[in-house]
């Protein structure tokens, strides 16, 4: 088993751990830590001041969570590996013509990243749906991400696809199997 499949499913073992825990201390919850389980508008839904107390205005909150989750996700998988990638490693030559994108980009996650955190962070703790709704646009935006880059055929100059490289990952179990067999 690589240490990328190990970790990953340590990580899920551990996430099972946290909502099972969780979900076993919700019957022993003050009127405020029930208050986060919660979901649709009410008068204790409370988002950087303001009530959500109305289906519009739920509407909203739950489209912007969608549509932000989208964008932070598109940053994290796309911006993030671009600047690590082609501008932060130094074995790397870097076009002049990327210099001043470079700088853009650079700027602009920054300042997303810290918006970002504050809305984030009034959300998330103001009730259970928030994190619901940013999750899941989370796994369908880190899909599609995914996808693209898994689907991806680069071309030579000739149009022909470049012959594909073998992923170790891909064929754990295969190999298991064969080294069994030897």
């Amino acid at each position: 088993m690589t240490m990328e499949k190990l970790i990953s499913r340590i990580v899920m073992i551990w996430m099972l751990i946290i909502m099972i825990t969780i979900s076993s201390l919700y019957k022993h919850m003050n009127e405020t830590g029930l208050n986060f389980y919660r979901f649709g508008p009410h008068d204790n839904f409370i988002v950087i001041g303001i009530k959500i107390n109305t289906p519009y205005k739920y509407f909203l909150v739950i489209l912007y969570c969608f549509i932000n989750s989208l964008l932070r996700n598109t940053v994290h998988n796309i911006l993030n590996p671009w600047l690590i990638n082609s501008v932060q490693d130094l074995n790397v030559i870097k076009p002049k013509q990327i210099k001043c994108f470079a700088y853009e980009v650079t700027y602009v996650v920054t300042i997303y990243n810290w918006v970002d955190w504050y809305v984030y962070m009034n959300l998330l703790l103001a009730q259970i749906d928030m994190i619901i709704t940013e999750t899941l646009a989370d796994m369908m935006m880190s899909g599609f991400v995914t996808h693209y880059y898994l689907t991806y055929e680069k071309k030579n100059p000739e149009n022909e696809t470049i012959s594909e490289q073998i992923n170790p990952m891909i064929l754990d179990e295969e190999l298991e199997t064969e080294l069994e067999l030897v």
